[in-house]
């Protein structure tokens, strides 16, 4: 049998979103939100960009999976909020950490992640602010005033999630070079001190693979001293 994020991602290519919002149902019957997002969501969201960069993706089809995730992603949420099965909130706003800005990278399954990772950091306490991606997305950031305290959250949703990420943290941590930049490229597996290499000069302060890592991250207080790796559980100094 496939796994629950082939079953969604095959589902939504079938335009069977009420079957895919089944398997996803299922799936968080015993698990929570957060392992919803990072094991079923983020890897079907990564399957369709690499069909769609391949060309393999038609408009129609894509159009309808985006809009069908993010409705889930709405549904869900709330559903997990009334329950009051979301993250335990934090006193936190508390530990000196500001607003956090999470900025898509590139495209729209960066957004659909960045508004994922808002919810959930949302729900553990923080003032977590989403960023769509349009022409108007770096008027809204400057509008917000990026101060000291605050937290850049770059989202990015591989295969090709490397380039948008390198090119945006260099742009943040120019404009604003006294708030911290963090990148999330959701899934990415392979070597994380590799990865923050190619961002040369304009390496972030951290490097996150999971949103279970962005959370920790944040929860932990680490946004005080810069890293050099990461993994899918948070930030080791």
């Amino acid at each position: 049998m496939l796994e629950p994020e082939a079953r969604v991602y095959q589902r939504l290519l079938a335009m069977d979103d009420r079957e895919a919002r089944a398997v996803a149902e299922l799936y968080l019957d015993e698990h929570s939100l957060l392992e919803l997002y990072d094991s079923v969501i983020i890897p079907a969201l990564s399957m369709a960009e690499q069909d769609r960069h391949k060309g393999a993706l038609e408009p129609v089809r894509r159009d309808f999976l985006f809009l069908s995730i993010k409705e889930m992603v709405v549904e869900f949420s709330e559903k997990a909020v009334a329950a009051g099965e979301g993250l335990p909130a934090q006193e936190h706003v508390h530990s000196g950490i500001g607003r956090i800005f999470v900025v898509p990278a590139n495209d729209e399954a960066d957004e659909i992640a960045a508004a994922m990772l808002a919810q959930l950091l949302d729900q553990a306490g923080y003032a977590a602010i989403p960023f769509p991606v349009d022409q108007a997305r770096d008027e809204r950031i400057g509008i917000v005033d990026p101060h000291e305290a605050d937290i850049f959250c770059i989202s990015a949703v591989p295969p090709f999630a490397f380039a948008g990420a390198i090119t945006l943290t260099r742009q943040l941590q120019l404009r604003f070079p006294r708030t911290k930049v963090i990148v999330g490229v959701w899934g990415f597996s392979g070597n994380t001190e590799r990865a923050l290499q190619r961002f040369q000069q304009s390496r972030p302060h951290c490097l996150v693979t999971s949103f279970a890592g962005a959370v920790q991250y944040v929860a932990d207080g680490k946004v005080a001293a810069p890293v050099l790796a990461v993994n899918v559980a948070g930030c080791d100094a």
